[in-house]
């Protein structure tokens, strides 16, 4: 049973701001897949503004170079949008394996983003993207790198009286890009890791890589150091298996040798190898 609360239900992107910026105590809910379970668990919450009202939220628009993406778009609307799926595929992929239908047509990319679970779909192919969020109040506007929002499990930079009304994402014209996750169960469950990745390469050699793991740290991270050593270099099995390599003692400093990374790092390792075609090299 959910505690007692106000509910409140908004028509616009300003009429939210106010509602947030004037209501001591208020909560936002965007799909409501994190804020409900916590409230049925005993968070308590004077408010509740119910932001589906808001159309400003939603949305995508193509700017030439980024995609603007409204937080108010659920998986299942990013997942099978034309402009998402050719230009941010890992995305597409990410948010279309998120839970269960009914989560998907419920639950938010901006909510997603705000939670800020180390296990969230959604961050990983972002951060191959060098995403932007941009967050909003009575006050004005801000702009910050998702890499920053996101400050640890279940943290991020997000002011008392903001709302994260969008994100901006590179699109990456000529790279193949993708997304895997490892869940204890086909469909449902959370992430247990994931990889996101765009790679452009030619004749054998990389010319660019964007990795980001997911579910093996306290944040989703991109292993710039690892990036850096691949580009330029061939296909080789001895450069991929460096970098797979580098990847992996980047996730032991993080994180210390935690027990789960005893199947964890195995299958980081071989998703790695297969991706950067590390199984199929010279």
């Amino acid at each position: 049973m959910l505690p007692p609360f106000s509910y409140i239900a908004v028509h616009s992107k300003q009429e939210a701001l106010t509602s947030l910026a004037s209501l001591a105590g208020a909560a936002l809910l965007a799909g409501g897949t994190d804020l409900l379970v916590r409230m049925k668990k005993g968070e308590t919450h004077r408010y509740v503004i119910d932001l589906t009202g808001a159309a400003e939220l939603s949305g995508v628009k193509d700017r030439g170079g980024t995609l603007r993406i409204g937080s108010g778009m659920t998986h299942a609307r990013i997942g099978a949008h034309p402009a998402i799926a050719k230009t941010c595929g890992g995305l597409a992929a990410a948010c279309s394996a998120v839970g269960s239908p009914q989560v998907r047509n419920m639950g938010t990319l901006g909510g997603n983003l705000v939670n800020a679970s180390p296990a969230a779909d959604s961050i990983a192919p972002l951060l191959v993207h060098n995403a932007v969020v941009t967050l909003e109040s009575i006050d004005g506007m801000r702009s910050e790198k998702l890499e920053r929002f996101i400050t640890g499990p279940y943290r991020t930079t997000i002011g008392k009286h903001e709302i994260l009304t969008s994100v901006e994402a590179d699109t990456l014209a000529g790279y193949n890009e993708g997304y895997r996750r490892v869940a204890k169960r086909a469909g449902w469950a959370i992430s247990r890791l994931s990889l996101a990745w765009a790679l452009n390469d030619a004749d054998g050699v990389f010319k660019d890589v964007r990795i980001a793991v997911g579910s093996c740290t306290p944040v989703p991270f991109r292993p710039r150091e690892a990036e850096a050593f691949l580009a330029g270099k061939g296909r080789e099995r001895p450069v991929v298996e460096e970098a797979v390599k580098m990847v992996l003692d980047e996730i032991r400093r993080i994180s210390g040798m935690r027990p789960s990374f005893a199947y964890k790092l195995p299958v980081v390792r071989d998703l790695l190898l297969s991706v950067l075609g590390g199984d199929s090299c010279s």
